[in-house]
């Protein structure tokens, strides 16, 4: 008699297929015992019989109108009534090593056939219910979940704290609470060396890779870095792990992320400028701000009226040179001092962080509506932002509309590091030490302008005999 052989295993954690390799000797040496024929093998390895997916090698079977089929167990061929239909459609006797001879083309055996997969039906049926039982369980008791991937941030136990990703994901928030992309972050922990854990199995097929922004957005709004466990999306209890963010900085997150109006690929509705001067510079004719665009392939600054059209390179330079030529200007820096001196705070830096405070209560609140978060999860983040909203807001005495300035490096730092100082904080000092106009073009031919035919800067808070 001729046969073919089908194996398969539900999950294959170290990926070397031992298993289904298994099944497959033992199946040809019960064809060998009786003096059958194995015309073919088809596997599916690593893939379940119940969870949906497709499974290439039983398609393969059917497709291949097999004179008789031989497995190791008749659970290995089907778990679900649907898929024993298609099987029973085929007509063919299939033996089973461990369940013995099922003969499909009799009613008899049709009848034994679906009692059998109905019974593994509902066995897998009620395997699932214990399993969630046991998952809820554990999560209330507030135990890390440990199948499948590794948590990004801590060890293969799920509860160790990795300090070198640890202080990535806290920059990445960071990022993002200035107004940063989660592409920016995704670039910045693949600058770092550090790869989007795949799996703690060891299993070669899930080695680990980098970073994306789906993959980014899922670590920054997980409660789980919060210390929280959750079951199936939602919060149900405190975990047994350090957490690697404040509960303030986590609902910040999700205001900012979760966003209905962020830009997710479609259009662009209300996100944060990407340009330097964008919002900042004026068009000398209409007074409008300027905005990013491009002219015959070069990217550019020009007003909605578009009398202005002046090229970005030359402007952000220009923009840039003029800022860092204030902070080396001697009245500058102790004018800052004396400054933060009198009001024994960074009062700007304050009025800032209210406001965006305030811009993220609004956003959970969009968030809920949107369906992104729970209500539990709303309350919970509207308590923690209120509370750091209060203890800034006590603080604030004044307004000097000074930009955060680090209190280490100084303005030293801070020139130094220019070109790869966040956008957000870039445009901060722009808009604090300069007034920006551009020109319209006139006649003249672009190669015979000079940068100050395309604008004019001016410092702000200086005396008269100061210009930029």
């Amino acid at each position: 008699m001729d046969v073919t052989i089908y194996v398969r295993l539900s999950l294959d954690r170290n990926g070397d297929q031992l298993g289904v390799q298994r099944q497959e000797d033992e199946c040809r040496a019960f064809a060998a015992a009786r003096g059958w024929t194995v015309l073919e093998v088809l596997s599916d390895n690593d893939i379940s019989a119940t969870s949906g997916k497709a499974r290439p090698g039983f398609e393969a079977l059917l497709m291949s109108k097999p004179k008789a089929i031989l497995v190791w167990h008749t659970d290995r061929l089907v778990r679900k009534t649907e898929d024993l239909l298609r099987v029973i459609a085929l007509g063919v006797n299939v033996h089973a090593i461990h369940a013995g001879h099922l003969d499909l083309s009799t009613p008899a055996g049709r009848a034994t056939a679906k009692t059998i997969t109905a019974w593994a039906e509902y066995e897998g049926e009620q395997k699932a219910l214990r399993q969630k039982a046991s998952n809820l369980q554990a999560a209330k008791a507030g135990k890390p979940h440990k199948a499948g991937l590794r948590t990004f941030g801590y060890a293969d136990d799920y509860v160790t704290v990795v300090e070198a990703e640890a202080d990535a994901i806290r920059k990445g928030a960071e990022m993002i609470l200035q107004g940063e992309t989660l592409a920016a972050v995704a670039r910045y922990w693949i600058d770092l060396g550090l790869l989007a854990p795949r799996s703690s199995s060891g299993n070669a097929k899930e080695a680990a890779k980098g970073w994306g922004v789906g993959g980014v957005k899922k670590v920054l709004i997980s409660p789980r870095y919060i210390g929280q466990a959750t079951y199936r999306g939602e919060v149900v209890g405190k975990g047994q792990w350090p957490a690697i963010l404040s509960e303030e900085t986590h609902y910040g997150l999700l205001a900012i992320l979760n966003s209905p109006t962020r830009f997710t690929g479609g259009a662009r509705t209300g996100s944060a400028p990407q340009t330097l001067l964008a919002g900042l510079a004026t068009c000398e004719r209409c007074g409008e701000t300027v905005r990013g665009g491009m002219y015959r392939g070069t990217p550019v600054y020009r007003c909605g009226q578009k009398h202005v059209r002046v090229p970005r390179e030359i402007a952000d330079k220009r923009a840039g040179n003029a800022v860092l030529a204030r902070l080396v200007f001697p009245d500058f820096l102790p004018s800052i001092l004396a400054t933060q001196k009198e009001q024994s705070d960074d009062s700007a830096h304050l009025h800032q962080e209210a406001q965006a405070l305030r811009e993220r209560l609004d956003g959970l609140a969009l968030v809920y509506a949107s369906g992104s978060i729970t209500l539990s999860q709303m309350t919970a983040g509207t308590e923690a932002i209120r509370a750091r909203l209060e203890e800034v807001e006590s603080k604030l005495s004044g307004v000097t509309g000074l930009p955060l300035l680090d209190p280490v490096s100084g303005i030293a730092g801070l020139i130094e590091g220019w070109p790869h100082t966040p956008l957000p904080v870039r445009r901060a000092w722009v808009k604090f030490i300069t007034t920006i106009t551009m020109r319209p073009n006139g006649f003249k031919k672009a190669a015979k302008m000079t940068v100050d035919d395309y604008m004019t800067v001016e410092w702000n808070h200086t005396s008269d005999e100061h210009n930029a």
